[in-house]
């Protein structure tokens, strides 16, 4: 079924499109040796970083959802999900891989769900909210080591990122309440008719949804992997796309000096925590990629560590507008709103950045014993070091066995754990 409010969505995504394309074009005509330099930026990152983490998973999902089995775990973390963020159960195989792989991870995710009637139009909003998170392996390995130096300052983004990510779905929570939903009512119709029949085993309830959801999808296996590779192969393109598109931006802005006008509006915002540096470029960079813009704020000099660490912390909590159009553009056949996740980039932010303020003394235990080597870099090594982007890809493509292991333990946990709400909830009755 197609959504019903997806015109005036699909209206601004062609405009944004529209718009970008033409900068881009305009971009290769004026500069091209920096446009074509700062393309392969993107796709260096596209390639190393987003391709071997999220097609595995991309593809995976796909399967999962057509022989319903995504589905049936629903079922068994019905009660978890619902307790914490008021969400069904399909949503926690979504929330799992935004935190283990990544943005835009959660997002496409989120939108297959949506697309099959899975979950409704203001779940969908929450869920992608939820979901679109750094993963461990880019805040640890990639920030921590290979830009800052430091395995424990990866850590603490780590703890402040997933912390300020749980207060923002609290803040979703408390504040905005579910809607009545009426017409968005799921297709699959096994956990209505499970739900009626309380006396079957929970384990009989989600084998049941499982088989329905298999038997209503009905492709077979040959039909069912041949449009898992395709439709993941397409999302990796789009999103590859708009990385090249936004890191071309950003050398393009960085070369006709336009950060210039920004500068007054970022060194009055800095002075307000006592930072007189000029961060303008640091600024355009984060706000537009946050890859580039992690490794811009980490080269940045005259900031003390703990400016440092909370404006990252801010701009990861952001997420960059090439991720945000990335959302925006697999919500593209669905009716979510892009207000409601841009509200929700801004409240993590600032939470992020307040909670690297308050937590900053405790968190600094994690690392007395170390000191970050770019906190003692001269201008010369900050200068040459800033013109490379480290990055390691055969490190990036070897850790996706961990990154699969880290993903089984993270859903046992969370089927354990809604497994004990259950219970408890049973001996209450």
């Amino acid at each position: 079924m197609q959504p019903m409010n997806t015109r005036s969505n699909s209206k601004l995504t062609t405009l944004v499109l529209g718009s970008l394309a033409a900068l881009t074009v305009v971009s290769v005509i004026l500069f091209p040796d920096k446009a074509f330099q700062s393309s392969l930026e993107g796709l260096t990152i596209w390639w190393k970083l987003v391709f071997p983490a999220m097609m595995p998973f991309l593809i995976m999902t796909e399967l999962l959802i057509g022989f319903g089995v995504i589905q049936g775990a629903g079922v068994l973390l019905e009660p978890l999900t619902k307790a914490i963020f008021r969400l069904p159960g399909v949503s926690g195989w979504a929330l799992a891989s935004g935190l283990i792989v990544g943005f835009p991870t959660g997002a496409k995710i989120t939108a297959s769900l949506r697309e099959k009637n899975l979950i409704t139009r203001t779940e969908s909003e929450r869920l992608t909210a939820l979901s679109h998170l750094c993963s461990p392996l880019f805040l640890i390995i990639v920030v921590g080591v290979g830009f800052l130096n430091s395995a424990k300052l990866g850590i603490v983004l780590a703890v402040i990122h997933y912390g300020s990510a749980i207060l923002t779905g609290i803040a979703m929570r408390l504040f905005r309440k579910t809607s009545t939903l009426t017409t968005e009512s799921a297709e699959l119709e096994p956990a209505d008719s499970t739900v009626a029949n309380r006396s079957t085993p929970v384990m009989k309830q989600a084998l049941f949804t499982m088989r329905h959801a298999y038997l209503h999808d009905g492709r077979a296996l040959g039909k069912l992997l041949g449009d898992a590779v395709t439709a993941s192969v397409q999302t990796l393109m789009l999103i590859g796309g708009y990385m090249m598109i936004f890191s071309v931006l950003i050398n393009v802005i960085h070369i006709s000096q336009l950060t210039a006008a920004l500068r007054p509006v970022t060194q009055a915002m800095l002075q307000l925590i006592n930072i007189h540096t000029d961060t303008a470029p640091q600024w355009v960079t984060g706000v537009l990629e946050i890859h580039l813009g992690a490794y811009a704020w980490s080269q940045t000099q005259g900031l003390s560590l703990l400016a440092q660490i909370a404006l990252i912390s801010a701009f990861l909590g952001w997420g960059g507008l090439s991720a945000h159009a990335q959302v925006a553009g697999l919500h593209q056949q669905t009716d979510a709103r892009y207000s409601f996740f841009l509200q929700s980039r801004i409240l993590h932010a600032g939470l992020a950045f307040t909670l690297t303020l308050l937590l900053w003394k405790p968190l600094q235990l994690l690392f007395t014993d170390t000191e970050p080597s770019f906190l003692w870099l001269d201008t010369t090594a900050a200068h040459s070091t800033a013109s490379t982007f480290p990055l390691n890809g055969e490190s990036t493509w070897s850790l996706w066995g961990p990154m699969l292991a880290q993903f089984i333990l993270l859903f046992l946990i969370m089927l354990a754990v809604s497994t004990v709400i259950r219970a408890f909830r049973k001996k209450a009755l």
